[in-house]
């Protein structure tokens, strides 16, 4: 009897230092963990029971479905969600490896409606290439996000899109713009970091990003460059793995209105369009064009 006495004694003084630690400290430890494995914290004392359901971000990726069969993927999602409790900040949904059959497009607009809702800031949506998912207007138009990472998903704005004005880091990858009777206006008056990846439907857009800084464009067939015209405060131009070689009157004139360019990084198709094989040529030719690039490469980048 005492034995138990004992025991219980010990066993509640574990559960006493573990409720004593701070919120903070709560909170930091559970962000290092899974999602899977924080909401196990819940038997570890009974302040901790609910803590795991406030966690600001949640990560549902490769490591996350790894660990669970793909016919409770939906379930586990939904009830991850419907216990959340407060704010999400960052929220990944990486389906890339799961079966097509596991989710349906419904299921995703829920969750994403869920999301967007709860002031979601980050948001990461990667699909695999076996499907294209049509993005909602919710999505668009979330006035609180700050990063945006797409992937294998339909753009076609309402009429009611307005830009994404709080936006700082967008990354589309495989994203297919959908032709609209005028140009795609995109106002982006915060972006500074764009990365676009064999993405369709370019030549519909016309971005006005007046604070970009950062420009990656990478494994494209061909791409419309007038639509970046307006982006006069680039440091850092990237353009790789192209399938064809763009006009270089229109390269020309890009380069030309970038005053604060510093950065140019060029993959080795666009060699041809200065008409030589030699890269120390058309380095040669950049500098002089560019007189704001510091530093420049122009070699053979492709499979980078």
């Amino acid at each position: 009897m005492a034995q138990d006495t004992k025991r219980a004694a010990v066993e509640g003084d574990r559960e006493d230092r573990i409720s004593a630690l701070p919120s903070n400290v709560i909170d930091g430890i559970l962000e290092l963990l899974p999602v899977k494995d924080a909401a196990r914290t819940s038997i570890l004392a009974q302040k901790w029971r609910y803590i795991w359901a406030m966690l600001p971000n949640l990560v549902l990726d490769k490591c996350f479905f790894g660990k669970i069969p793909p016919r409770l993927f939906k379930e586990i999602v939904n009830g991850i969600l419907l216990q959340h409790i407060g704010v999400i900040v960052k929220f990944v949904l990486d389906f890339v490896g799961l079966p097509f059959s596991t989710y349906t497009d419904r299921d995703i607009d829920r969750w994403m409606r869920y999301v967007t809702r709860n002031g979601v800031k980050e948001l990461t949506l990667d699909l695999p290439d076996i499907r294209t998912y049509k993005l909602p207007s919710y999505i668009i138009n979330c006035p609180t996000l700050t990063y945006l990472e797409l992937q294998n998903c339909l753009f076609n704005p309402p009429n009611s899109f307005l830009g994404f004005q709080n936006l700082i880091d967008l990354y589309l990858k495989k994203i297919t713009f959908v032709p609209t009777p005028e140009f795609c206006v995109i106002n982006v008056p915060r972006l500074v970091i764009l990365s676009l990846i064999s993405c369709d439907g370019t030549q519909y857009l016309n971005i006005v990003s007046p604070q970009l800084e950062s420009l990656t464009l990478r494994e494209f067939h061909s791409l419309v460059l007038n639509c970046f015209m307006n982006c006069k405060s680039l440091r850092a131009l990237v353009f790789l793995e192209f399938d064809q070689v763009v006009e270089k009157l229109t390269l020309d004139k890009l380069l030309s209105s970038l005053p604060t360019l510093e950065v140019l990084v060029l993959g080795s198709i666009f060699l041809e369009v200065y008409g030589t094989g030699d890269n120390a040529e058309a380095v040669k030719y950049l500098d002089r064009a560019v007189r704001s690039i510091s530093w420049l490469k122009a070699k053979l980048y492709e499979g980078l």
